[in-house]
């Protein structure tokens, strides 16, 4: 399989798996759960499981200085940050307006690969990435109290997703094994909210058993296979592309809300659907011309 589509494929993925756990997120507040406890849960439950499969592949589980460096970097300054952020922001604003403002994050993205990285951006990618952010603008909560708290917290949470995503691009994590990376990641990062944790007391440690089943499924499908797809997804494509077809995400999460918690369909945010669509379309055909246009350079040489 082509390079590109199989970096698509795994990154579009990963996007539908992360857009449907809001859905089981919101069920588990309902029951008692909060942001640090989901936090909590949804990295330290996948611990157990992927140390399983790693042994039974019989694949090191040393790392040097370097690679644990960069596990703390990115796994707890910037993904568990961006979690516990975005949680949290849900209890100042709506979740549709969380949402929003967290997806400028493939600007942050491109940003970051540009100012630190001097990556080039590229007149299609700017198209793409312009097309997709204005498609997540018709996914605004018209209808929630502006409230400063949430709306800092859900920019931030754009930040720091952002910078993750850079991070897993350009640092020793990309050439790691994926299991590898999620299994560190789910350990430092459920030990960091821990001991954050600490003076607050948020943490419930004695949710209900359905709440404790959702919570399981929301940490396989985003702490093992969203974060694996991820991944393999920027191994493939690179950090600033991945982030476009990342955002399949408010689609799978608006398809969710419709199917399971009987939320509105509104043309706003079918409009939203059809310009995230278009622009990451345009994301494709670019890849796939530029590859085309190196095959012909290629051949001639």
């Amino acid at each position: 399989m082509n390079r590109k589509i199989r970096g698509m494929i795994w990154t579009v993925l990963s996007a539908l798996l992360f857009g449907v756990t809001p859905v089981l997120a919101s069920m588990t507040y309902d029951m008692g759960s909060n942001a640090n406890t989901l936090t909590f849960y949804r990295n330290i439950m996948v611990v157990p499981v992927l140390l399983c499969v790693l042994l039974f592949r019989k694949t090191p589980l040393r790392v040097s200085l370097r690679e644990l460096g960069a596990l703390l970097l990115v796994g707890v300054v910037f993904r568990a940050s961006t979690t516990y952020m975005l949680y949290e922001s849900y209890n100042f604003v709506g979740v549709g307006t969380a949402t929003t403002l967290h997806f400028l994050y493939p600007v942050v993205t491109a940003l970051v690969l540009r100012l630190l990285f001097r990556e080039r951006i590229g007149r299609w990618k700017l198209a793409a990435l312009t097309a997709a952010s204005c498609g997540v603008l018709f996914f605004l909560d018209r209808d929630g109290q502006a409230s400063w708290p949430g709306i800092l917290l859900a920019c931030a949470s754009a930040v720091t997703y952002g910078c993750y995503l850079a991070g897993m691009d350009k640092t020793c994590l990309r050439r790691m094994n994926p299991t590898k990376v999620a299994c560190y990641m789910g350990f430092t990062n459920a030990t960091a909210m821990l001991l954050i944790d600490i003076p607050v007391g948020k943490i419930n440690f004695a949710l209900p058993p359905l709440a404790m089943g959702y919570t399981f499924i929301i940490a396989m499908c985003t702490s093992f296979l969203a974060v694996a797809l991820l991944q393999l997804g920027i191994q493939d494509l690179g950090a600033g592309t991945a982030a476009i077809f990342c955002m399949f995400e408010p689609i799978s999460s608006m398809l969710s809300g419709w199917l399971f918690l009987h939320e509105s369909m509104t043309w706003e945010k079918i409009v939203g659907c059809v310009i995230i669509l278009g622009g990451v379309t345009l994301m494709v055909f670019s890849d796939l011309r530029n590859q085309k246009r190196a095959e012909l350079q290629a051949q001639q040489s």
